[in-house]
């Protein structure tokens, strides 16, 4: 297995963020695991920690994980499902309320180096499940959707362009054969469009970003995440999120700006509203990575930070 599971982004910043010294015995989850970067962090800086609830559908990252903190296990619980799945697992625990919830959303390095089809660099079969218990895998996908379908994917997911052509090129391809491989696919992108080197892995990327979002329903469980967490989380709780890419900040910043808002209430109304629960920015704009993380890590480039705190 990888060393390097995963070299967590912006580390320090969000577990600073995260932890509101106002609250007493906390309880936390970390809906994104990974290699438990933001797990040990949090570990070593919470003294007064209550629990911490470790999610990460892929069963690699948890082992890994698990090993790391091992120091910590008294105060961790470590649980094999998707994040989506925060209020069903806080009713298990009997977790009435969370302290804070943060999720790193970008791929670890150990499935870019280790598991199969999440790199356009390595040939692989093209799978890109994180939790390999679903049906759903990336061949499938190509192999079997018809043309519409492809196109609502390269189209809401990659943000491509044109992405009929695309679309037509892989329907063309597969009538001569499956689509198996990470290089089967590139092969089929490298024929098609002929474009130099930078312009193709930066291409390559959004493709494979759409096919993966679509395997793992990527950002549908990121809304229910949030929404849910703002059910749990208790006052002065705190959401913290870093996102890789347009369309997941999209969602986070939209999400917050919508729960921090405060209707008007006509001053001639006869009756006073209650208590509202929203949500307080933190972060006024998304806080970005310096040039010294980007440098020791390029694939933090593209990280954007964004941080609220539940206020009744």
């Amino acid at each position: 297995m990888n060393t390097e599971f995963h070299i967590p982004v912006l580390l320090n910043k969000a577990v600073e963020l995260l932890i509101n010294p106002e609250i007493k015995e906390p309880v936390f989850a970390d809906g994104t695991t990974g290699g438990g970067g933001y797990s040990k962090k949090i570990c070593e800086s919470c003294e007064s920690l209550k629990l911490l609830v470790c999610f990460d559908k892929d069963l690699n990252a948890l082992e890994f994980s698990r090993k790391k903190l091992e120091q910590y296990s008294q105060k961790i619980k470590f649980v094999n499902r998707n994040f989506a799945d925060l209020k069903i697992v806080a009713d298990e625990l009997k977790l009435e309320k969370l302290s804070g919830l943060v999720l790193d959303l970008g791929l670890s390095n150990y499935q870019l180096t280790d598991e199969e089809g999440f790199s356009y660099l390595r040939e692989t079969k093209l799978d890109m499940r994180a939790d390999k218990s679903k049906m759903l895998a990336a061949a499938e996908i190509l192999n079997s959707y018809d043309k519409e379908n492809l196109i609502r994917i390269f189209r809401d997911f990659g943000e491509i362009g044109n992405e009929e052509r695309l679309a037509n090129a892989i329907t063309g391809k597969r009538k001569s054969g499956k689509i198996e491989t990470t290089f089967d696919l590139n092969g089929i992108i490298e024929s098609e469009y002929r474009i130099n080197s930078t312009a193709l892995n930066k291409f390559l990327s959004k493709i494979y970003q759409a096919i993966r979002i679509e395997v793992n329903g990527e950002l549908e469980d990121l809304k229910k995440v949030l929404e849910d967490s703002f059910e749990l989380i208790e006052n002065k709780g705190r959401l913290v999120v870093v996102s890789y890419h347009s369309l997941e900040d999209r969602i986070v910043k939209n999400f917050i700006k919508e729960k921090a808002f405060t209707p008007s209430v006509s001053k001639y109304g006869k009756k006073e509203t209650g208590a509202v629960k929203k949500l307080k920015i933190i972060t006024k704009k998304a806080h970005l990575p310096d040039w010294e993380e980007i440098k020791s890590n390029p694939k933090s480039r593209s990280a954007k930070l964004r941080a609220a705190e539940i206020n009744e």
